[in-house]
């Protein structure tokens, strides 16, 4: 070897380790923003279902015990109330709005939707919303039936 020659070096340079971990915490930062939108929409998908669930409940001990039952929504405190059971609290995130006879509305805040022995019901919706979902839980008032409309039709037209 020729005594002004410097064997090079097999390791990384400082620029290209820099390139490296700049291309992981770009990877990184998507793939976090993806998991906080999908923890979003499981969110309000299971406030929603925790929603349908409490009005099945309701409309079946309408059926069962042969008389009135009422779930109340109480919108400030975002719980809904069946029968005899503790309060189902959403979570902080959803913002609810409820739609219902105005003979059921307690207050600016509290209204019910009432089932009747027959399967029947007062009708209604609870929407849950976030920034960027909406879902609504119908209420048939002529038959009770219960639906779960997650808005994603309106966004396929």
């Amino acid at each position: 070897m020729a005594a002004g020659l410097h064997r090079r070096s097999r390791g990384f340079t400082l620029i290209e380790t820099m390139a490296v971990l700049v291309i992981i915490a770009g990877v990184m930062g998507v793939f976090a923003f993806s998991i906080a939108g999908r923890l979003e929409k499981q969110k309000i998908s299971g406030a929603a279902r925790e929603v349908m669930s409490a009005l099945r409940m309701t409309r079946s001990q309408a059926i069962v015990n042969r008389q009135e039952q009422a779930l109340e929504v109480d919108l400030e405190a975002r719980t809904v109330t069946v029968p005899g059971r503790d309060p189902v609290q959403l979570p902080e995130q959803i913002e609810m709005k409820l739609v219902t006879a105005s003979t059921e509305v307690s207050s600016a805040k509290v209204g019910r939707i009432r089932f009747f022995p027959d399967g029947g019901s007062t009708g209604g919706s609870v929407s849950l919303s976030t920034e960027s979902r909406e879902w609504q839980v119908k209420v048939s008032w002529l038959t009770g039936e219960i639906e779960l409309d997650d808005g994603l039709d309106d966004q396929r037209r």
